[in-house]
C-alpha cells in the first residue's frame, strides 16, 4: 500500500497488525516518524560494518534532544539497543 500522508501509514499498519509490532524500516522514514511523534520504541542494531553516507536517525541541527528510556541492551558481536520514547 502507498500512503501520501505520514500519519496515516502507521495507523493503517497498526490496524493490520492486530496488536502485534509494527516495524518502520529505513532511516529516513524512521526519522520522519520520530520527528512526528509516531514511534513508541526504537531498536538500534549496530554492526561492525561501514555503510558510508546515509540518514542520521537522531540528527537534529540546533541541538534538539531526543529523550529515550533504555529497555534492553545486548553486546558481543552485533550490538542491539532497544529504547522506549517517553511521552
Amino acid at each position: 500500500m502507498f500512503f501520501g500522508d505520514l500519519a496515516a501509514a502507521p495507523i493503517a499498519a497498526k490496524e493490520a497488525a492486530a496488536g502485534k509490532y509494527v516495524n518502520v524500516l529505513g532511516a529516513n522514514v524512521a526519522k520522519q516518524c520520530l520527528d512526528a511523534g509516531l514511534l513508541d520504541e526504537v531498536l538500534v542494531l549496530i554492526a561492525p560494518v561501514l555503510l558510508g553516507d546515509g540518514t542520521r536517525l537522531f540528527h537534529h541541527p540546533g541541538g534538539t534532544n531526543v529523550r529515550l528510556e533504555r529497555l534492553h541492551f545486548r553486546g558481543n558481536g552485533p550490538t542491539s539497543l532497544w529504547f522506549r520514547i517517553p511521552r
